[in-house]
């Protein structure tokens, strides 16, 4: 069994079990919360979720069809799961160098803006239109 979909949202893992079986591909769905408990909420973006691991999740049964699932979800424009975890939590969770780095870059602009701003002000009155 390889996984191929995660979500955090039921009705996303229970189309995607639909359109597998619709082309014949056998698929099983861990981590699949329960809905009747007294705890179920709804999904929120809004809400922070760092923990992927807890997420509801696809897996084709069979290894012969991993390509074929792999294609039907390309063909809607969902890329699979992929194995870079390491790199995928580098991009997450950037190192304070990177974060200065941005900051950084984020104050550039805001100078260049204010600048850009001062100099507009001087031409407009220079014009006596302000």
């Amino acid at each position: 069994m390889r996984q191929i979909y995660t979500s955090p949202r039921q009705e996303n893992i229970d189309r995607v079990v639909a359109l597998m079986a619709e082309h014949g591909i056998e698929a099983s769905v861990a981590n699949r919360s329960n809905y009747n408990r007294p705890t179920w909420q709804r999904f929120s973006y809004s809400q922070r979720q760092d923990n992927r691991d807890s997420w509801a999740q696809v897996w084709i049964t069979s290894a012969d069809d991993y390509t074929k699932a792999r294609a039907l979800l390309r063909e809607l424009g969902i890329e699979p799961v992929i194995r870079h975890g390491e790199e995928l939590a580098d991009a997450r969770n950037p190192s304070p160098i990177a974060r200065r780095e941005h900051t950084v870059a984020r104050v550039r602009r805001i100078v260049l803006l204010l600048v850009l701003a001062a100099f507009a002000m001087v031409v407009l009155r220079y014009v006596h239109v302000v």
